[in-house]
């Protein structure tokens, strides 16, 4: 089955095929019959998927949402969010039961037409087909993009943006790009990563200042990167590790350009590293590789874009804290942070060097 869309959490893997099939493996736990349908958090078992308090690893792929299709899909912190054809948007838990899916309750007061979802660490956000944005969750540095209450999480529109055309987030601060090129970033800020030549938060969408209009957006972490209309690279926020692709400084808090070799398609970020996918379906990972997310042998970290080997020709990308996701269409690898086996093999196995094929049911 055609693979539409990849996405990478923290501890978890989510795909979503043609039929609207949402297939996760990782961080979920499977809820048997005989057990009352719990979070992970609050049971404690010696069975080999579950390996202990607040962590589960079920390697093999299982559907959470068995007879309603999904248009779009994010992987958050605590849920899943998942848009339906009907126009209702799901919350799924990780916890997954074989015949009925993921347990999950409805995000009350979106309006109709998501076309995007994207997700922080406390906040989500909808991006509407009219291009306005929704965001709900918690507001203790400004994720909302609107003045709220640091308990806020009533879902609402942001005020003051023009119509936009792609959201991405970090792990606490987002970005948005217009339908004329510039882009708006708001939330947590103490790296850089709004762009805005500050350390200082924001709750306030604010354009960061570039020469030219851009294409594409992607956030890590900490850091943010921009493609403009001619291939180059941004790239601002934290640089301890090279993750922004630049050797000169700790963090920067404006755009700087990004010297690569390699025309860019996509680009994603993590934890203190960043993925890029070239125009040829390559994979070239920077930035810290302590779980072997860049695909180097060694757990150092490296500014310099490193090629990932085992990889056919890949149309699609998504970083996750601290694994990645690529796929060809209709094949998924992984690769990287495997304690939760978010790379689809037992979490014996904590770090996958090598792309693991994973193929959904």
């Amino acid at each position: 089955m055609p693979i539409v869309q990849i996405s990478a959490g923290s501890q978890r893997s989510v795909a979503l095929d043609s039929k609207g099939a949402a297939w996760g493996w990782g961080a979920f736990k499977t809820a048997y019959p005989s057990l009352q349908d719990t979070l992970p958090a609050e049971l404690c078992f010696t069975d080999k998927t579950e390996i202990g308090h607040r962590r589960y690893a079920q390697p093999y792929a299982q559907m959470l949402n068995p007879g309603t299709p999904f248009h779009f899909i994010a992987d958050g912190s605590n849920h899943i969010l998942g848009a339906c054809g009907t126009g209702a948007l799901l919350a799924c838990r990780p916890v997954i039961a074989p015949d009925h899916g993921a347990a999950h309750q409805k995000v009350q007061a979106i309006p109709q037409g998501i076309r995007q979802l994207a997700t922080m660490h406390t906040v989500n956000l909808a991006l509407l087909n009219n291009g306005s944005v929704w965001s709900w969750g918690f507001n203790h540095q400004g994720q909302l993009g609107r003045p709220a209450q640091p308990a806020q999480n009533d879902v609402a529109e942001l005020k003051g943006l023009p119509a936009i055309a792609s959201l991405a987030c970090g792990s606490a601060h987002a970005l948005a790009m217009d339908q004329s090129g510039n882009i708006w970033s708001w939330g947590a800020n103490q790296a850089g990563q709004l762009g805005h030549g500050t350390l200082k938060s924001s709750n306030q969408p604010t354009k960061v200042a570039l020469p030219e209009p851009v294409t594409y957006i992607a956030a890590g972490d900490t850091h943010s990167m921009a493609l403009d209309a001619a291939g180059q690279l941004w790239a601002w926020g934290a640089n301890n590790h090279g993750q922004t692709g630049s050797a000169d400084g700790a963090f920067f808090t404006e755009p700087v350009k990004i010297q690569l070799d390699f025309p860019i398609r996509q680009i994603d970020g993590g934890q203190f590293y960043t993925a890029a996918l070239t125009e040829q379906g390559e994979i070239f990972a920077w930035g810290w590789n302590g779980l072997g997310q860049i695909g180097l042998s060694q757990p150092h970290s490296s500014p310099q874009a490193v090629q990932i080997a085992g990889l056919p020709p890949v149309t699609r990308l998504a970083a996750g804290a601290g694994h990645v996701l690529a796929s060809d269409d209709t094949t998924i690898f992984a690769w990287g942070d495997n304690r939760s086996a978010a790379c689809g093999r037992a979490a014996q196995d904590t770090v996958i060097l090598t792309p693991n094929p994973i193929h959904l049911a």
